[in-house]
């Protein structure tokens, strides 16, 4: 494990829930990235993939899914660079363990997320009529942090299994 890995899991297992949300959710987000998350490997982006918008890491993932259907829409916390803040974040594998991400302007140091299914990021983009954060969908009411988070079936694509599991 990398000092970035440690880094970004120390944040994923000192994240708390507040005592609200403590009442409303079975758990945080960081800990759904904990229960069911994968390492991913940071890579350049290749030549064929068009740079994204900053700040739009959700829709740019959902965009390159779209346009190349071998990959898989990954959500989860990305470390951009050492000493950085652990960020909720979107990117899509290859199926290989390998994160990439065209938002930011070079790769980040360490990736911990979960791989979708398209058929589930489809439709919530859809219910929403707008592209935001699965793990984070205030409009739902925090579904994957309630009770959903408990059935994987609906929504983990295991093709786009990282490299190890986080725990």
């Amino acid at each position: 494990m990398t000092p970035h890995h440690a880094e970004l899991l120390e944040f994923l297992r000192l994240s708390e829930p507040t005592p609200a949300a403590k009442a409303l959710l079975k758990r945080t987000a960081q800990q759904f990235v904990l229960d069911h998350g994968w390492w991913y490997e940071p890579i350049e982006i290749p030549e064929t993939i068009t740079p994204g918008t900053i700040q739009e890491c959700h829709k740019n993932a959902v965009d390159l899914k779209l346009a190349d259907s071998s990959l898989i829409y990954c959500e989860g916390y990305a470390l951009f660079e050492g000493g950085s803040l652990p960020m909720i974040h979107a990117w899509v594998t290859d199926g290989q363990g390998r994160a990439i991400d065209n938002t930011w302007p070079h790769p980040g140091v360490a990736y911990a997320g979960v791989p979708f299914k398209s058929l589930f990021v489809n439709i919530t983009n859809l219910k929403n009529r707008a592209i935001v954060s699965l793990i984070d969908d205030y409009m739902n009411g925090w579904p994957l942090r309630g009770d959903l988070g408990d059935r994987p079936g609906e929504w983990l694509e295991i093709r786009g299994r990282g490299t190890r599991r986080i725990t």
